[in-house]
């Protein structure tokens, strides 16, 4: 089966499975901006159906098809298509490649993951592994933090959130928390105070010093998502100290 007739057969099963109630309220939880159209296919079903097909194929196709098929549904305007094609990508993690870094890249930087639900999934299930099989490979993420794409600076803090809370790559996770303080967007603040909070659970002194560092700078919403793991008095007491002073970009 080629990677486009297993799409077609996927777009049959999900139009099969969707629930246009559902679909609609999907919508609330993403922002005007963010491109959102769906079925209406609960995680649960998707997941279900990831296996159907991937059974199907597991045999026969090696990383390429699975790379073809993972941009073939990414293009599809419904999101549970994008996070079906992330899906079986993701099952065929023992063959991942450095160059599979370069194709993530690419489909972020033109949009096809333009909420942050398939961002975030693109992050936890493929750069993720990938970076642990190759961990040379996580310093070119500094360079995506200056990206002028939301969502490539979005993958940037998100694709370290699990390495960071085994505290791996922190030097480079701090620095990229730091190089998107300055950003305008909500959800990159998210993604940056989220990044800091994972960092912290193995080193929270240094997570501590960090923020009474950098402080006056942190958007606050980033702010309240990194301290999230203190004990409330903590928290209160990083967040009178960091308040002195407005952000100022």
């Amino acid at each position: 089966m080629t990677p486009h007739q297993l799409s077609e057969k996927a777009r049959a099963r999900l139009k099969n499975l969707g629930n246009p109630a559902s679909a609609e309220g999907v919508k609330r939880f993403f922002k005007p901006h963010e491109k959102v159209s769906a079925y209406g296919v609960s995680l649960g079903q998707l997941r279900k159906l990831t296996t159907e097909l991937y059974s199907e194929i597991k045999r026969e196709w090696m990383l390429s098809e699975a790379v073809e098929f993972c941009k073939i549904q990414l293009a599809s305007d419904f999101m549970e298509s994008k996070h079906l094609g992330v899906f079986i990508l993701a099952r065929f993690r023992k063959q991942f490649k450095p160059t599979l870094l370069k194709s993530t890249h690419t489909w972020l930087n033109s949009n096809l993951c333009a909420n942050w639900a398939v961002t975030d999934a693109l992050c936890s299930v493929v750069i993720s592994p990938l970076l642990k099989a190759h961990p040379e490979l996580a310093s070119k993420l500094l360079k995506w933090s200056r990206s002028k794409n939301l969502w490539v600076r979005r993958a940037a803090a998100a694709s370290l959130v699990s390495l960071a809370r085994k505290g791996q790559h922190l030097d480079i996770a701090y620095q990229i928390a730091e190089q998107l303080f300055p950003d305008k967007e909500d959800l990159i603040h998210k993604a940056a105070g989220w990044l800091l909070r994972e960092a912290g659970k193995t080193d929270s002194v240094r997570l501590e010093r960090f923020l009474l560092q950098h402080g006056r700078r942190i958007p606050r919403t980033a702010l309240r998502y990194a301290i999230e793991r203190f004990p409330e008095k903590k928290r209160q007491e990083i967040l009178y100290k960091t308040k002195a002073c407005p952000n100022v970009y």
